[in-house]
């Protein structure tokens, strides 16, 4: 039995999806099982990462655990990991796959977003459990935050929108963990994770112009107005602040490219071109 955290995700209800259709037994965990979408082979548990006893209920019977966290939440977030690994240790799980961060290449992290995985890493490494830690960057799917302006204003108002980075589809991500979740040899490894090309914003722009047929004009932002901007929408400070860090990083790792998904999956990644027309229906 697999256990999905997460599981309502755009990744974590991938991971769902490509298990079901690999024909393993799949659990996906849940706070609302009543509003779950999900397969009829899928077990839904209830079960709420701030609650270990919920988490004990669910890892009954668990052999392996895909673990995706909320990235900010709740203030006692940070005890999330350390809820799940316990609760994965005593219940003699076998593997735990955790979805991380690129920067969490880094040994030390200067920014909130990064220091939240890199804490989420520590505790599943100190659980006693085997591991292994995907590390993606850049979705392409924060795209689909551009859908509203595009249609009816004809542009994309993004910061650093001229600093190149290397986009990953989530269903690569989902993918990747499949594998390594329905194989052998993986205990130990940490893979970082990208899409096939490093791509500005400017350049994924004139991708999703290219599948519309239409042009769209790109307003490159001053950080300290999408910093307001994002900040007045609600988005947590610290979440903030860490996007807005790594998207100015001009040299740094999310812009390179790796080969994890090939090495994982055994085909090359998506490209941002084919997943623009693969959601091109999203920007009409």
């Amino acid at each position: 039995m697999i256990l999905v955290t997460g599981a309502t995700g755009p990744v974590g209800s991938q991971v769902v999806t490509q298990l079901v259709e690999a024909k393993a037994d799949v659990r996906a965990l849940t706070r609302d099982p009543k509003a779950a979408r999900f397969a009829p082979q899928v077990e839904v548990v209830q079960g709420d990462l701030g609650s270990p006893e919920s988490l004990r209920k669910a890892l009954d019977g668990v052999e392996r655990l895909f673990a995706l966290m909320p990235t900010f939440g709740k203030p006692e977030g940070r005890t999330y990991d350390q809820n799940l690994a316990r609760a994965a240790s005593d219940a003699g799980v076998r593997q735990i796959v955790r979805l991380s961060v690129l920067a969490a290449e880094a040994a030390q992290a200067d920014d909130p977003h990064t220091a939240y995985h890199l804490n989420g890493e520590r505790e599943v490494r100190e659980c006693g459990v085997p591991w292994t830690f995907l590390r993606p960057g850049q979705f392409m799917t924060n795209a689909l935050s551009w859908a509203e302006s595009i249609k009816s204003e004809g542009f994309v108002r993004e910061p650093y929108a001229h600093i190149k980075q290397a986009p990953i589809d989530p269903a690569d991500i989902a993918a990747c963990a499949v594998s390594v979740l329905t194989s052998d040899g993986h205990d130990g490894q940490a893979y970082p994770l990208s899409g096939p090309e490093a791509l500005s914003i400017e350049e994924q722009v004139a991708r999703v112009a290219e599948v519309l047929g239409s042009e769209i004009r790109v307003i490159n932002v001053p950080p300290d107005v999408a910093r307001a901007e994002w900040l007045d929408q609600g988005y947590p400070e610290m979440m903030v602040d860490g996007i807005l860090k790594h998207m100015g990083d001009e040299n740094g790792i999310h812009g390179k490219v790796f080969p994890g998904v090939e090495q994982l999956t055994g085909r090359p990644a998506v490209t941002f071109r084919e997943w623009a027309s693969s959601n091109v229906d999203a920007f009409r």
